[in-house]
């Protein structure tokens, strides 16, 4: 074997070291960021007050009847403690798994005003939702009542869906 194929035997060989290294560095990256990912997705969200900004300013203090099918979902806070944080008004089909507590169907003509409005600072998102009253729901009582803009409640702008939530003029 000549000197120059050593040489070139030699070349290649790092080649391919510096290869897999790079190879490996970024794997050792994606998986330092999918660890990131999953982890922040584990930690509890930051809330903003919408209230006092428009257009929500021009929500909150409304009244609405329902005029269509509307369920109330008790939202675990933790699956361990089984907890509900919060009831969450959902029109249609629907959510279900682990993390929901409890189902009950909403009557019609049910009357719900608007208390506050806020926004929920995700990972991935920023969802805004009203928190809500609702009189002779048959609810757990001192559980937050939401309305998310989210799964078939947004209208247009930050007006609630207005086939399931009939605005009551003054």
């Amino acid at each position: 074997m000549s000197l120059t194929d050593c040489s070139f035997t030699f070349r290649a060989r790092k080649m391919n070291l510096k290869k897999t290294y790079e190879g490996n560095y970024l794997a050792s990256w994606f998986i330092c960021l999918l660890w990131i990912l999953i982890s922040s997705a584990c930690v509890e969200h930051n809330l903003d007050e919408l209230s006092f900004s428009t257009p929500y300013s021009n929500i909150v203090g409304s009244v609405y009847h329902t005029s269509a099918d509307l369920y109330a979902y008790g939202v675990y806070e933790n699956l361990d403690r089984e907890t509900v944080a919060y009831i969450t008004l959902l029109p249609g089909v629907g959510i279900s798994g682990p993390e929901i507590a409890f189902k009950k169907r909403i009557a019609k003509g049910q009357e719900i005003e608007i208390l506050s409005a806020w926004r929920e600072r995700g990972t991935f998102s920023g969802d805004v939702f009203y928190q809500v009253s609702m009189q002779d729901a048959s609810l757990p009582q001192g559980i937050q009542i939401r309305i998310e803009l989210t799964r078939g409640n947004e209208g247009v702008g930050a007006e609630p869906n207005p086939q399931i939530y009939e605005k009551q003029t003054e």
